[in-house]
This record gives C-alpha cells, structure tokens and sequence, in this order.
C-alpha cells in the first residue's frame, strides 16, 4: 500500500481550504425586498377621459390634481411597484376618488399602505360645483349628481312625487360666473330634459338636467280582487246583509264581522281559502250584556277586539280580547258602568296598542240628540287601566267629529292620531285633543271613514271609504267607496296632508273603488289595510248593507 507522506496531505488540506474561502468570497448577498410604488398615474383624467395625469408622490402620500372637468367616480389607475411587490386595489381598475383611497403594497413580509388623494383644479370655464333641487310642492329635497365630464346634472325622483323640481341651492365657479336656465327660472319640469347655462368670461358651459325617475309604492294596474262580497256584485253574504251588522275589521289574512243578524255572531274569512264558508269566533258565556251584546270590531296586530254597545244609565259596556284566531276563550279587557243620560258607547271604537298590557281604547260617544263630539279614553299600562277621560274633539272646519268617530295610528309619528267620523274629514289630533290639521270640503268630504296611513315600497298612501246618503255627482262617487291617495310628498304626516287640496286630490288619487249598489241610510262603514305573507298590501272596505271587498296591491 502506497503511503502519503504528510507534508503532502497538509498542502493539500491548505489548498482545499483556501479554495472554500475564495468561493464564499464569490457568493453574492441577496438584495432586500421593498413595498413602495414607483410611479402612480391616472389614465382616464379630463372631461373627455383621455388625459394622462401623474401624481406626485411623498413618503406615504400621493395627490393628483386633474382637471376639474374629471369624473371621479370611475378612475383608471396605472401604478408602477417595486420588483416583486403586488398592489391592492391592482393597477387598471376603475375606482371611485371621490374620497381618498388606502393601496396596500406588499413584498414577502414587508408592507406600506398608501393614502392617494384626487383633487379637481381650479376650472378655467364657467361650471356648476354643487346644486341641490326640492319638490316644487312639498319642498322635500331630491337627491342629485353632477357629471362634471359629461355636464349632465341627473336628479332622482321616484314616481309618487312631483315631476316639477326647483334649484333650491347652487354653487357656481369661478367667482363671477353667472347661469340660466330652460325652465320657468329655477323651477323646471323634469317631464322633458332641461338645461343650465353657465356664462364666464364670454365662454359658456352647458349641463343637461334629466330626471331619474324610480318605481315606487304600488301598479294599480295589478290589483287582484281576494273577496268580493258587496252590493256592486250582487254577493253579499245574507248573514250580513241588513243594519245588524256595523263593524268589520281585517288583519291582512282574515276579515273579522260582528253581526247581530238571527242572533249574535263573529264571522271570519279566510282569505288563504277566500271561496271557503266563514267561521265563528266563540263568544263563550264570557261576552254578556250591553244593549246590543256585540257591536263594532277591531283587530290590531293579529288580535281581536270587540265591544258591545250601552246607552242607558248602569249598564256596562265591555271591550273584549283575543290573542289570535285561534284563541279559543276571549278576555274581558275593559268593563265600565254608564254613570248618566246620554252617554251610548260601542257604536264605534278604536285600539291603540295593545291593551290590557299598554295602550289605549277610543269608544265615540254618540248619544242622539245630544249631537256629543266626544271620545270616552281608557289608557293601560302595565296591565293596568285609568280612566275614562272624556276627550272634546272640537273640528274648526267641521260642525262636530258626529257618529262613528274613530282614530287610527300614524307610522313614524306615535304622537298624534288620525281622527275622523261622520261629519268630518279627516284631522290629525294630539292624544290630548289638540288639532294639527284638519281637512277641507270637498278636498275630503264628510261620511268619509276609517283613515288609514301606510306604507308600500317607497310610496306613503292615505286610504279611508266613503259611505254617502245622499247621491254623488258621477257615477264613480255615487254610494259606497274607497279611496287611496297618494301622500309621499313632504316630511310629517301634517306637511303630507297640508299638501292635498281641492285641485290636486283628484291627481293624487291612485286608486278608486265604488263597491255599494247604494248608500245606505245609517252610513256606517270600515276600512283597514294590511300585509299578505308576501308583504303585499290588501285593502278591506266595509259598507253598512252594502258588504265588503279585499283588494291586493303589487308593484
């Protein structure tokens, strides 16, 4: 075996390891990895979208200053990063710069976030910075966009107000400039496209106005009939065909008739099964005495209520409760001996909440021919009652609230009440009995009852049926009918109806239906809106010998 000699093998180790040495000399160190943006751009600046803009970037910040003409709302960026770094939101996208905008550049596991702001620069021609329009009506302010690249100023409204707009403000540049326009001044009718001029400098600039007009509310057009069992068609059940029955009331589901006729009955229709015979409530031995033991009905959130009628001295009159349509057995929820003459209860009443837990129970005082305009209020809270209190409703355009008078709850507004009854229109009324508003004949006419107030997809609709015993002047106001008016417009419910008037009731009526063969003598009649599972709104309207009718509304 041939040795090494170790002198040898020593040389040999040192050059190896000289050689390792030099090769890790060699090895180049890796660069560090950066998140910043190199360059930022937008691509699509200026009025006709074609101008390139650069911004000016410093440390964290970019501002870009486009031409004030620019569309903001949609701008193209073109952002150069460092190598190996990504971009979010990604260079090309439009975005909206109407505020400024965060990009978040990463590399690996390093990262910078970056406020980039764009600002319009000071115009060089006459234009419209800022404009705000209202309802030529109501004064309700109608949302509006200018833009400024294709000088089209687009306001919206939806179908149930007013076509007519006014500049309410605007805002004109640069100091100096002044403006006209294609309509009578500032008001312009949006039926047809307008223009605004605006002069500087003896150059002129000229924005288009249309209107972006939305649906809204309900298509009269797709109203379905649920039920029809009225005088018109000649299907009045017999079992509530004579003036023994004077309350009806509705949920959106079922029609609730109290009928004294061949004894004392609490009808219900069905209207999943419309075409199905009615079914009772029980009355049970709880609902006793009263002149009449049963006489008006309403129903409030799915519950039943219903009084009988007093009108002597020491008899009591009674309200009674049942949680549902299947509840089996009614409460007995309000009892209240008559202290005196000419006090008659039950003709007609009203609920407010949900009594007896909190709420409150209207019963119309009607004790001919004392001519009373008077509600007898019971008040509860927390399961317990107080009162009555005797509330005067004093109208000033009407003689007296007369027979029927019933109040009905406003959305949005649980201060104040709609009051009405058979000598009046309609009125809104504190809880203490102080007038807001109070409508006029023949805008709204007397025997007009039950106002409802209710809201559809966008659209705020006032309903109530009309019982005359006397002949109207067309064939469609003759007898029994229900009217829905159209009051979206204005903000409250008193700015709603002070928008109504003798020339414009008949333009904001949406819907009429004349449903009576004739009016009947003792002008009783109801009317409640409610909500299908579907949330479509369904009409019930009532007529003393005249039946009732259920539409359903659908946009």
């Amino acid at each position: 075996m041939k040795k090494i000699r170790f002198s040898n093998w020593l040389m040999m180790l040192l050059i190896a390891s000289a050689t390792m040495v030099a090769c890790k000399k060699d090895d180049p160190k890796p660069e560090p990895k950066e998140a910043k943006i190199i360059s930022f751009a937008i691509t699509n600046a200026g009025q006709a979208g074609n101008q390139r803009v650069e911004g000016v970037i410093e440390n964290l910040n970019i501002l870009v200053v486009v031409p004030f003409e620019t569309n903001l709302t949609a701008l193209v960026t073109d952002i150069k990063v460092s190598d190996g770094a990504q971009v979010v939101p990604a260079s090309g996208a439009p975005i909206n710069f109407t505020e400024p905008r965060n990009f978040v550049v990463t590399n690996g596991d390093q990262s910078n976030t970056y406020r980039v702001t764009v600002e319009r620069a000071a115009p060089t021609s006459g234009v419209i910075s800022s404009i705000r329009f209202k309802s030529h009506s109501s004064g309700e302010i109608y949302p509006s966009e200018i833009n400024q690249g294709e000088k089209r100023i687009t306001v919206t409204i939806n179908v149930l107000q007013n076509i007519k707009a006014v500049i309410d403000q605007i805002s004109i540049l640069p100091a100096g400039a002044t403006y006209t326009t294609s309509g009578q001044g500032d008001t312009l009718d949006l039926s047809t496209a307008k223009t605004i001029t605006v002069t500087y400098a003896g150059t002129t600039s000229v924005y288009n106005v249309v209107a972006n007009v939305i649906q809204a509310g309900f298509d009269p057009t797709k109203t379905t009939v649920l039920l029809d069992r009225s005088g018109k068609s000649g299907l009045v059940p017999s079992i509530i065909n004579n003036e023994n029955t004077r309350g009806l009331a509705f949920d959106g589901r079922y029609v609730y008739a109290a009928s004294r006729k061949d004894g004392n009955h609490l009808y219900v229709w069905d209207m999943n099964t419309p075409t199905a015979d009615p079914t009772e409530m029980p009355l049970t031995d709880v609902v006793t005495g009263g002149t009449w033991l049963l006489s008006d009905v309403r129903v409030v959130d799915g519950k039943i209520f219903l009084s009988n009628m007093v009108m002597n001295p020491e008899q009591v009159f009674k309200v009674y409760k049942w949680d549902g349509r299947d509840d089996a057995t009614p409460e007995l929820v309000l009892s209240y001996t008559i202290p005196a003459s000419n006090i008659r209860l039950g003709d007609a009443i009203s609920v407010i909440g949900n009594p007896p837990e909190n709420g409150y129970i209207f019963a119309s005082n009607f004790a001919w021919p004392n001519n009373a305009s008077e509600f007898y209020v019971w008040s509860f809270s927390n399961g317990q009652v107080s009162g009555p209190t005797v509330l005067p409703v004093t109208p000033t355009v009407a003689l007296r609230m007369g027979q029927y008078g019933r109040v009905s709850s406003i959305p949005g507004e649980a201060d104040k009440l709609l009051v009405t009854g058979a000598e009046m229109g309609v009125a809104v009324m504190k809880y203490d009995g102080t007038f807001l508003y109070e409508s006029s004949e023949p805008m709204i006419q007397s025997r007009s009852y039950d106002f409802r107030v209710w809201e559809y997809n966008g659209g705020l609709y006032l309903s109530y049926v009309v019982n005359r015993e006397w002949e109207g002047s067309t064939a469609e106001d003759k007898g029994i009918y229900y009217d829905i008016i159209n009051i979206t417009e204005g903000t409250g419910i008193v700015q709603k109806l002070s928008n109504l008037n003798n020339n414009n009731i008949a333009q904001k009526r949406v819907f009429r239906h004349n449903f009576g063969a004739a009016a009947a003598v003792w002008v009783g009649a109801t009317h409640q809106v409610g909500f299908g599972t579907d949330g479509k709104p369904r009409a019930m309207s009532f007529g003393l010998n005249n039946g009732f009718i259920v539409h359903q509304f659908s946009n």
